[in-house]
């Protein structure tokens, strides 16, 4: 069947419906603001046959730099244009044995934002362009603080990493292929986002792949959020439904609490492959505490368990315990953390990965 892409059609209908508004609207207000990030780190890998070390950077959250421009409009709204893009440094998902040199290659896919945004007063809030699919973020639901080192798409720390049988020879298996959160990501996409209602937003968008050599691969997205404080405790919640290249369907969704007096904390996240028997859980429990002058202290510890990832009848198990400290004076945030990967499945024993990982991020 040929496929047919909707973007040429809806995006001159976005552009055209909000271009108007800015250009024929007196200024009420412009801004122009920069922002990036630095997160370096070093990550050791043990995969049981010996250990190795690099330099890298974190793609927890990895570094980056944006602009966004802003204006005001008379009718209450607001028209920005955002950029963002990743420095194209190595990244901690990218290294693998043998493979860990700290470089610049800056790739197409570094673009992470490029995309016209009008939020109305009243209606909501229209975007195009590159930026976040509906379901980007529905599995992280976290207030642990220490996202920046530990959180759900545990791929991303060391995604490229592989798995030894007991005989030293590869599985065939890595960490990315056995572990996944399923959350979105940023794609070309037209989006939704309807005003906030007692701590309910709804988004929807289309999207497609277009930065990506040889994939055109589309997404549909739907997104429900719920942010809301009861007193001393902060409740967050996101629900996610995906259709991925017309075939792959997933479900995902994660809850967190914050009891705001003692800093205490607990995320849940899961979600399933609707075609398919893949699926996961993850737990995270943590404390944040200002234990010192000069910024917020927070530790947390996770697991995860996946089954059928890669292959029919797998276990993919992680736990780990991770460590922040802000220095607040200074915008950045040193961490710390210890993780271990199992994967086990029908075939010969898989030796399990063991990651370390210290650095320090620091914003702009």
């Amino acid at each position: 069947m040929a496929r047919t892409t909707i973007f040429p059609a809806v995006a001159g209908t976005v552009i055209a419906a909000s271009l108007p508004f800015a250009v024929q609207s007196q200024e009420t207000g412009v801004s122009i603001d920069f922002y990036g990030q630095l997160n370096l780190g070093i990550i050791s890998v043990d995969d049981g046959f010996g250990s190795e070390s690099a330099f890298t950077d974190n793609d927890n959250s990895n570094s980056r730099v944006g602009v966004i421009y802003k204006q005001g409009l008379s009718n209450g709204g607001e028209f920005r244009l955002h950029f963002e893009s990743a420095l194209g440094l190595t990244g901690s998902s990218s290294i693998s044995r043998g493979n860990d040199d700290f470089k610049e290659n800056f790739r197409r896919t570094d673009l992470r934002k490029f995309e016209l945004i009008y939020q109305t007063p009243n209606i909501g809030t229209f975007s195009i362009g590159q930026g976040s699919i509906a379901t980007d973020g529905s599995a992280e639901a976290d207030f642990s603080g220490t996202s920046v080192i530990a959180y759900s798409s545990l791929q991303d720390q060391a995604g490229s990493q592989q798995f030894r049988l007991s005989t030293g020879a590869n599985a065939g298996t890595t960490v990315g292929n056995a572990f996944s959160a399923f959350d979105g990501s940023r794609r070309f996409r037209v989006r939704y986002d309807t005003p906030t209602y007692n701590g309910f937003g709804l988004a929807v968008s289309a999207g497609e792949e277009v930065l990506a050599r040889g994939n055109d691969g589309e997404f549909y997205d739907l997104g429900l959020k719920y942010d809301k404080d009861y007193g001393a405790y902060k409740v967050a919640g996101r629900l996610g439904y995906s259709i991925r290249d017309s075939a792959e369907e997933l479900l995902l969704g994660s809850v967190a609490i914050l009891h705001e007096p003692t800093g205490l904390n607990l995320a849940v996240a899961g979600g399933r492959q609707q075609q398919g028997d893949d699926n996961y859980v993850y737990v995270k429990g943590g404390l944040k505490r200002d234990w010192f002058a000069f910024g917020e202290t927070a530790v947390s510890l996770d697991y995860y368990q996946g089954d059928d990832f890669q292959t029919s009848g797998s276990e993919s198990t992680s736990y780990g315990i991770a460590a922040v400290q802000k220095l607040d004076a200074y915008g950045v945030e040193l961490y710390a953390s210890y993780r271990r990967f199992e994967f086990e499945n029908a075939g010969p024993q898989i030796e399990d990965i063991d990651v370390a990982f210290v650095g320090a991020r620091w914003k702009f």
